[in-house]
């Protein structure tokens, strides 16, 4: 019989957690890809000597794994119209300025 809506879970694995294969996995990748760093600069480091463009084209590329993207979590994605909006404190409102 299934939990009824509203009651908490009880037992097993709480929400986010990773199951081991996954964990494991992630580990191997991280100390294989430790151990590529110096090939990696080395081949980015010619990368530039022979072409200014597609070096920066592959840093772009590697920037969303190590610069987290920002999101909005004011708005929930909606569309904010500033023309509609009124200041914070009576001192910005342009209408009131003296």
């Amino acid at each position: 019989m299934a939990r009824p809506k509203g009651q908490p879970k009880i037992g097993g694995r709480q929400k986010g957690v990773e199951n081991k294969i996954t964990q494991d996995a992630r580990e191997l990748f991280i100390s294989v890809m430790e151990g590529q760093v110096p090939f990696v600069k080395e081949s980015l480091a010619e990368v530039r000597k022979e072409d200014h463009a597609t070096y920066l084209k592959l840093l772009t590329n590697l920037f969303p794994y190590f610069i987290s993207k920002k999101t909005d979590v004011t708005t929930n994605g909606k569309d904010i119209n500033m023309t509609d909006s009124k200041p914070f404190h009576e001192w910005a409102d342009d209408d009131k300025a003296e």
